[in-house]
């Protein structure tokens, strides 16, 4: 039976979110590796097959989990749209097109309608920061499945790193959190500038980034990080799990990348409370981390 309080629910999201999280950190390192410019590392056909698909498949199944455990009905109904989807494409190609809608709908409608109407200025900006993500996301997708040009593809990841730049406001005012973003930007910055080819091969094969400018993906990378950092202070751990998918998915321009990018970002935008149901003392480390991100 599926739990039925808010704190067994947050454990099982939870639970789904950091496997989701586990599959796209091992992919984007497997790709990165046998991709390296100097000393490739082989990896066998068919476990570069099996990583791939399993991280579609998980980060569907995980957009199902979080559909069933929601109780905002805008969420419930836009997730299980972009999980139903997105895992029907893994057996059938030809329902690319509609799955790609799917997810650029759903995942709208998930963070959208789960947000709902932003009557203070602190809703504005997480809907602010959503509609960039999914506009990111759309002209990625759009790019990549041949609706759009190839240079949308460019502008939607840069619609998407400028969403994951926003969620920094996460961090509110944790000096170690902006700490560890400005840490982590001086190292991407640092590498794009010292060994670019490297850093921008790396950067194409583990996380899909072309044509945007480094210091934004420098500055997306750093801000999430220091997100998922005061996630982890406050023992806020969907949005340390979020923050880390938004960082490791990439730009979402291949449908399994955008379920990711829709799975991290519902579980950063849309408060605990609003998705899962009243604050509690639950896996998420108790009712003052769900006042942080009222």
């Amino acid at each position: 039976m599926w739990p039925r309080t808010p704190a067994d629910r947050e454990r099982v999201v939870l639970g789904m979110a950091t496997a989701v999280f586990a599959v796209v950190t091992g992919t984007m390192t497997l790709d990165v590796l046998r991709n390296l410019p100097y000393d490739p590392v082989v990896v066998p056909g068919w476990i570069q097959s099996l990583a791939a698909t399993g991280s579609a498949v998980a980060s569907a199944v995980a957009l199902v989990a979080v559909a069933l455990a929601t109780r905002q009905d805008a969420v419930r109904v836009g997730l299980l749209f972009a999980g139903v989807f997105g895992l029907l494409v893994t057996f059938d190609a030809g329902a690319t097109l509609p799955a790609a809608a799917a997810v650029v709908g759903g995942g709208g409608l998930a963070l959208l309608g789960g947000l709902g109407r932003p009557a203070t200025y602190r809703r504005l900006r997480r809907s602010a920061i959503a509609a960039m993500l999914v506009v990111g996301i759309g002209l990625s997708l759009a790019s990549t499945i041949g609706l759009a040009g190839p240079g949308y593809r460019g502008i939607g990841g840069a619609f998407a790193l400028v969403g994951v730049t926003g969620i920094g406001i996460h961090m509110d005012g944790d000096w170690i959190a902006l700490g560890v973003t400005a840490l982590v930007f001086a190292l991407v910055a640092f590498a794009s500038a010292t060994a670019p080819f490297v850093a921008g091969s790396a950067l194409l094969v583990g996380f899909a980034v072309v044509d945007v400018p480094h210091l934004l993906v420098a500055l997306a990378f750093g801000s999430a990080s220091g997100a998922a950092f005061a996630g982890l202070r406050r023992r806020d751990y969907g949005l340390a799990v979020g923050a880390g998918l938004l960082v490791f998915a990439g730009i979402p321009a291949t449908l399994p990348r955008a379920m990711a990018v829709v799975l991290g970002a519902t579980l950063v935008l849309v408060p605990a409370r609003r998705l899962l149901g009243e604050a509690h003392d639950g896996a998420n480390g108790g009712r003052r981390s769900k006042e942080v991100r009222t």
